[in-house]
């Protein structure tokens, strides 16, 4: 309320300069104004609010749209996976490279059966890489390890490769079949190359 003017009509009233009715008219006139702010400022109080309230709504809606999308891509992931490689590796492995005694590479890798079965027969895939990391595909290229030595349950077992490509210094191998003593298989032993480095377990090797 602004009492400076109201005093001022007063004032002017008390000393007869205006008449009672200009008085209430006047007096009137500011009480109508004040209201009439306070509407406005009200208003807009309510309406920051309202927007704010959207804005928290849309905000939340995209949360919960990233959410609902994250889920259905992990579901999509799982569901993506062949049932030969849904579970885990039933082999630890571990590998190493270094030459032998006539400088050629080798790969030795050692597996560990984390099964209580018997393991008969294990097919991997290697990827050889020069010094730069880059792949290498020649005609010397030896792509296809396999080992066929008995692995009893929670025994380990070792395996030595020679290739013949002197310019491999590392690599990625894939485990991608684990055939066992029973019959039973983990993984594909027919599974194409597109497959295997999808799905198969991987491990890297370097010297």
């Amino acid at each position: 309320m602004n009492t400076n003017k109201l005093k001022e009509l007063k004032e002017l009233l008390d000393m007869g300069a205006i008449s009672t009715e200009e008085f209430e008219f006047e007096k009137n006139k500011i009480i109508n104004e004040e209201k009439s702010k306070k509407s406005k400022n009200v208003g807009l109080i309510i309406t920051i609010i309202i927007v704010i309230f959207i804005c928290l709504a849309i905000i939340a809606g995209i949360n919960t749209e990233n959410e609902d999308s994250t889920a259905v891509s992990q579901t999509n992931i799982e569901s993506s996976v062949p049932e030969e490689y849904m579970q885990p590796c039933p082999v630890a492995i571990s590998s190493s490279m270094s030459d032998n005694i006539i400088g050629v590479p080798e790969i030795k890798c050692v597996f560990n059966n984390k099964t209580e079965t018997e393991i008969a027969a294990i097919k991997l895939y290697f990827c050889p890489k020069d010094v730069y990391g880059e792949e290498i595909n020649t005609i010397f290229t030896t792509k296809e390890l396999y080992t066929d030595n008995p692995i009893a349950a929670g025994s380990s077992s070792s395996r030595v490769w020679q290739l013949l490509d002197t310019n491999v210094r590392s690599g990625d191998i894939y485990v991608y079949s684990v055939y066992f003593s029973d019959g039973t298989e983990w993984g594909n032993k027919n599974a194409p190359v597109s497959e295997i480095k999808k799905y198969a377990y991987k491990i890297s090797t370097k010297y």
